[in-house]
């Protein structure tokens, strides 16, 4: 019996832990930049947001300086047009568990119809207003993000 009690505090401790860690999370931030092996992309190159409340997060961000198109254009250049917008764009959401320093998150929506349904696994950081994020699927990238007022 006394097993089971220490079982259960644990158990309760643990989520009251990815609770508070959620609840610190809450909030807006918008895109600063992502490092990867190569590279890098700030600002200049995308404009972005990632908000998190409660158990659900939403992240969208465009490439600068995508291209528009009316329904003047004729449908094959319409097309190649709405294409190139579209590969300058990410977006999903979903909802997301914090256990430590891991983030998982579920997307239940995205611009990729193949990563609807999938989990991916994220180390986050916040200090501050900086909130760093790292998929623990590949190794040397980086996402930043800065806390909104």
């Amino acid at each position: 019996m006394k097993r089971n009690a220490t079982l259960v505090l644990g158990v309760v401790a643990l989520c009251a832990v990815s609770a508070a860690a959620q609840a610190r999370l809450d909030g807006a931030y918008k895109f600063v930049s992502v490092s990867f092996p190569g590279g890098s992309q700030t600002e200049a190159d995308q404009k972005g947001m990632i908000v998190v409340h409660g158990k659900h997060w939403a992240n969208v961000r465009s490439a600068v300086g995508r291209k528009s198109w009316t329904q003047e254009v004729p449908e094959s250049e319409r097309a190649k047009k709405v294409v190139a917008a579209f590969q300058g764009l990410t977006a999903g959401c979903g909802t997301f568990e914090v256990q430590g320093s891991t983030i998982t998150m579920r997307q239940e929506a995205g611009a990729n119809p193949g990563a609807v349904g999938t989990s991916s696994k994220w180390e986050y950081k916040l200090d501050g207003k900086t909130l760093r994020l790292q998929p623990l699927a590949t190794q040397g990238v980086e996402f930043q993000f800065e806390k909104l007022p």
